[in-house]
């Protein structure tokens, strides 16, 4: 039987009014009362969980960040991993060029050196504010650094992004860029993934891979589908891509729940 429920927030539990939608709340309940832990996994902060948490009455383990950040339901942190001072900076100076509302990540803090066409579609979205900061290059320091990256536009201009990064042979090395949705690229460290996140968390569990359920939707949730591939679950909507990489293909969080509770 399965020990841990893992959730990707955007296009899996939250709808698109960025809401929970009952039979998914009811599920996750199920399992609970069953004896099963739940974790958020997500590109968005460990704060904006909290809402989450809130709405659907859970308690949860979180993976935050694409896996930068991983905390117990107690609020322990367990894992953390930023970009170096240098890498920051190189990323920001290779990419300001492009024509894409730029969101800078830390632990407690969204940030953007200016506002674009894209800024008040991705404010709705977030459960958190994005403090406009012009000067975030200069204050880049050993002692606030950025773990992602986030590039918000047209799709053809993240790719070309994208491929500008992965030809890069000074930035190629160390970071892993992904699109996770459709109109947003992330760039990571590399070998932070939602995946690792969520390996460190089972470790402290002390549960066992295929004691791991993980549903999502996009490709930076993949590395999750990999890591614990028995009950990997891709929503229906995903792209193809995605969805080759789980088990199993879903309608929605509940159903997940129910194969995962059926063993």
């Amino acid at each position: 039987m399965i020990k841990l429920i893992v959730s990707d927030l955007d296009g899996t539990l939250l709808d698109e009014g960025q809401k929970v939608r009952p039979t998914d709340q009811e599920a996750l309940h199920r399992a609970v009362d069953q004896g099963v832990e739940i974790c958020l996994a997500s590109g968005r902060m460990q704060e904006e969980f909290t809402r989450v948490m809130d709405e659907t009455g859970l308690t949860c383990h979180g993976v935050s960040q694409n896996g930068s950040f991983v905390h117990t339901k107690d609020n322990e942190l367990l894992h953390q991993q930023t970009f170096s001072l240098e890498m920051a900076r190189d990323i920001y100076d290779t990419t300001k060029a492009f024509d894409l509302f730029l969101m800078i990540c830390f632990e407690h803090q969204l940030v953007t050196p200016q506002e674009h066409a894209f800024s008040e579609l991705i404010r709705t979205r977030l459960f958190a504010p994005i403090d406009i900061m012009s000067d975030v290059r200069e204050r880049f320091s050993n002692e606030w650094l950025p773990c992602k990256f986030s590039y918000f536009g047209e799709l053809s201009v993240l790719k070309e992004l994208k491929a500008t990064l992965e030809n890069n042979a000074s930035l190629a090395p160390h970071i892993d860029a992904f699109i996770s949705d459709k109109d947003c690229l992330d760039v990571m460290p590399v070998g932070v993934s939602k995946g690792t996140g969520l390996k460190a968390l089972v470790q402290h569990l002390g549960i066992q891979p295929d004691e791991v359920l993980c549903v999502g939707d996009a490709f930076n949730d993949v590395s999750m589908f990999e890591a614990f591939p028995s009950y990997s679950c891709a929503m229906a909507h995903s792209p193809e891509g995605v969805r080759t990489k789980a088990r199993y293909t879903v309608g929605s969080v509940a159903e997940a729940v129910e194969i995962g509770l059926k063993g």
